[in-house]
């Protein structure tokens, strides 16, 4: 018997939900980027560097609005951040 291995692609993609998306938390009320999983947690980012981790049932997909929300958040940080 050969041993399973854990995909995590696979696991995701049941809760439809994959690494680079970009959702919305109804707990935090904020929209965010997905970064990671661990276990039963979704592990979540802001442009602004806030990081969080959230429960998969707890997320939606982004709106095309909260997709260039955030997208704009991105570019906004960007310019904002001093240069070294």
């Amino acid at each position: 018997m050969i041993p399973k291995t854990p995909k995590p692609a696979r696991e995701s993609a049941r809760h439809g939900l994959r690494i680079g998306m970009i959702v919305f938390d109804r707990r935090q009320d904020m929209v965010a980027k997905i970064i990671a999983f661990s276990g039963p947690l979704v592990h979540l980012l802001r442009p602004s560097g806030l990081n969080w981790q959230a429960s998969r049932v707890s997320l939606r997909p982004g709106t095309p609005y909260e997709r260039r929300q955030i997208a704009a958040l991105a570019k906004l940080h960007q310019q904002r951040r001093p240069m070294l």
